[in-house]
């Protein structure tokens, strides 16, 4: 029986160590799971390890698929809407080769700019 002990609170220690709360709520059900219910042992470890934590008093809730699917279609749209001018180029470009039959298109080179005066001067 005394191994039994020691092999749970062995398992206990290192879930203890490795685990990450999320949220004020999730380490209280921690902490009364740990003390089996004792509620002054549970306040009291609850308030140990949360005394230098910033936490939410409960999880964030996760979106639902719809609300996912949205968020999705709008980061879509926002990017083809920034990227237009690139899309509708490379279109043309891909357009432009199938016109000239696999032949590439010449690019012209845009024109010289003169360079700028010196500001010391």
């Amino acid at each position: 029986m005394l191994w039994f002990n020691r092999k749970e609170r062995k398992q206990k220690m290192e879930f203890i160590q490795n685990y990450v709360p999320t949220s004020k709520a999730q380490l209280l059900q921690v902490a009364m799971y740990f003390n089996k219910g004792d509620i002054s042992k549970a306040q009291e470890m609850f308030d140990f390890y949360s005394k230098n934590l910033n936490l939410p008093d409960f999880d964030p809730l996760t979106p639902t698929f719809m609300q996912q699917v949205k968020s999705g279609a709008s980061d879509i749209y926002t990017w083809v809407k920034e990227n237009q001018n690139d899309l509708i180029q490379g279109y043309e470009f891909i357009h432009s080769i199938i016109k000239n039959k696999g032949e590439l298109p010449i690019i012209q080179e845009p024109p010289s700019v003169s360079p700028l005066p010196d500001i010391n001067q």
